[in-house]
């Protein structure tokens, strides 16, 4: 297993306590009945939505109300990842803060790079190449630039890799991705020269577990494999498994299941 498996499942319990203490009561707020596929997106919808679902397929989310129920369930993935990077690396933290300085000339480069993404004709980013000009420059003196940065979740693997991760939601704006381009090349030049990989890792794919990602915004600043991790690709990258991604899947099984009538109370049909 490369799951703590009564860790999260006492986790996701927990959650479920709280989503019936803010809706008891307030049914008209949750409506329809209808079953949905946690797994498949109507053609390119992006209404997947594997966890959510999993634990409560008979609720049909609208985009408002995911987000509700996701703030109430108030999953705390940057605890899930760090549960199983502790599980498979033994470490793993969250709300780990990265602080260095970089070279006023590396910072610089840095931000040249991420600007380079939005010109014509547009670039596509390829962070091995960016990399290797970027930490050409990290080890020079002269005016320093500080850096502080912080990740969701952190471990450190069996190579001595560090492992910095940064969680988002499917479906980010520009100046997230901005952000979080700018943060992964800060974070490299920062630690250099330990051993480094800084992502973003994102829970799910909103376009179904064999539906391909492609929300606009990822790919004008993320290498997709490089800086970005989705889905179930994400979770056996954290548990170093191809069973990960199942086997958490399976909690939230459980959890629905042996908490179905509870949840059920709280819909009301139209």
């Amino acid at each position: 297993m490369t799951i703590p498996r009564d860790k999260l499942l006492s986790r996701l319990n927990s959650n479920v306590d709280t989503l019936l203490s803010t809706y008891q009561g307030r049914r008209t707020q949750l409506y329809t009945v209808e079953v949905s596929d946690p797994f498949r997106s109507s053609g390119n919808s992006g209404a997947a939505s594997p966890f959510i679902k999993t634990v409560f397929p008979e609720i049909k989310v609208a985009a408002t109300l995911e987000r509700a129920l996701n703030t109430a369930l108030g999953w705390g993935w940057d605890k899930v990842v760090a549960d199983i990077a502790k599980a498979t690396h033994g470490n793993g933290i969250h709300d780990h803060h990265v602080t260095g300085s970089i070279p006023a000339v590396t910072a610089t480069t840095i931000e040249s790079i991420i600007n380079s993404y939005r010109d014509k004709p547009r670039r596509l980013p390829d962070t091995t190449s960016e990399l290797s000009t970027v930490l050409s420059t990290a080890s020079l003196g002269g005016a320093q630039e500080s850096v502080s940065e912080k990740d969701d979740a952190f471990y450190i693997d069996s190579h001595g890799v560090e492992h910095h991760i940064e969680i988002k939601t499917p479906k980010p704006n520009y100046d997230q991705m901005r952000a979080a381009k700018r943060r992964i090349l800060r974070i490299h030049a920062a630690r250099s020269p330990l051993p480094v990989r800084s992502i973003v890792g994102m829970p799910y794919n909103p376009n179904g577990r064999w539906g391909a990602y492609g929300w606009p915004t990822t790919r004008i600043y993320l290498d997709s494999g490089v800086d970005l991790l989705v889905g179930e690709a994400f979770w056996n990258y954290i548990g170093a498994s191809d069973d990960t991604y199942d086997e958490l899947i399976d909690c939230f099984y459980e959890v629905g299941r042996a908490r179905k009538q509870e949840l059920l109370s709280l819909l009301t049909e139209v």
